[in-house]
């Protein structure tokens, strides 16, 4: 396997590795941004999230099925409360009262490949909070366009991302409703262990940077580590966020052909 970088580089990032979000932004992302990486035609991807704090622990959970011709689609479990300590703080009348009931997203994406450096996904995702008052039922959304940049010939640059999200406010708080997306994923140990860094810049609830790093392990499974660091002027909270993901299992073999 090929090693890129000093000793001193590869030390700092896998010392973010090991530090061990906000909730899940889409489909196949780095933490929280989404990479525009399009599943496979038949193939299933799945992602666990958990994003941990002093106030609150949550579960994401994503599903997206490859349709072919650049395109995919699935269902999100997003912001499940394992605890939640903020429904116990009258001052916040936006607090989620009680653990449990995930928001329910359908999600889909259209990849697009501009130039052999160059990929693009435009996708969106939208649903609602489950609640047994009609009335606090909720439509919820989260778009974005996101631009990927690898250079083939110098592998060890990595890949760059750059682009813009919307989301309403039931879905991402007060705020602003439109963001900017970056993010970097730089190897270290190629096709096992990378450095890994994104950010949701603006001022509302996603509005935080996550740095660490992702491993791939020999079964294709991959586990991902970060800490998460608030954007300035956001009032989110610092964290981890810990992520298991598969990229793609054949669907042909759940149904035994």
């Amino acid at each position: 396997m090929t090693h890129y970088f000093s000793g001193k580089l590869r030390l700092f990032a896998v010392s973010c590795f090991l530090l061990v979000s906000t909730r899940a932004s889409a489909q196949q992302n780095l933490f929280n941004v989404p990479s525009g990486v399009i599943t496979l035609k038949g193939e299933l991807f799945f992602q666990e999230q958990f994003n941990i704090n002093s106030l609150a622990g949550t579960s994401n959970s994503t599903f997206a099925v490859g349709l072919g011709d650049g395109w995919e689609a699935g269902l999100n479990l997003l912001n499940y409360y394992m605890y939640d300590k903020t429904s116990k703080l009258p001052s916040d009348p936006d607090a989620p009262k009680a653990p449990g009931n995930p928001d329910l997203m359908a999600n889909v994406q259209k990849g697009f490949r501009v130039a052999d450096f160059w990929s693009m996904g435009i996708g969106t995702q939208a649903g609602f909070n489950p609640a047994r008052n009609m009335s606090h039922v909720n439509f919820q959304n989260f778009s974005w366009w996101i631009n990927s940049f690898e250079f083939p010939s110098y592998k060890a640059f990595g890949k760059w991302y750059a682009g813009t999200c919307y989301s309403n406010r039931k879905y991402s708080g007060d705020g602003g409703r439109v963001g900017l997306l970056v993010g970097t994923e730089i190897p270290i140990i190629e096709n096992k262990l990378s450095f890994q860094a994104d950010g949701i810049l603006g001022n509302n609830d996603l509005s935080v940077m996550v740095l660490g790093g992702v491993y791939t392990f020999d079964n294709r499974w991959q586990l991902s580590i970060g800490a998460q660091i608030p954007t300035p002027s956001s009032g989110n909270s610092h964290g981890i966020v810990i992520e298991f993901t598969y990229p793609g299992f054949p669907l042909k073999k759940l149904r035994g052909r």
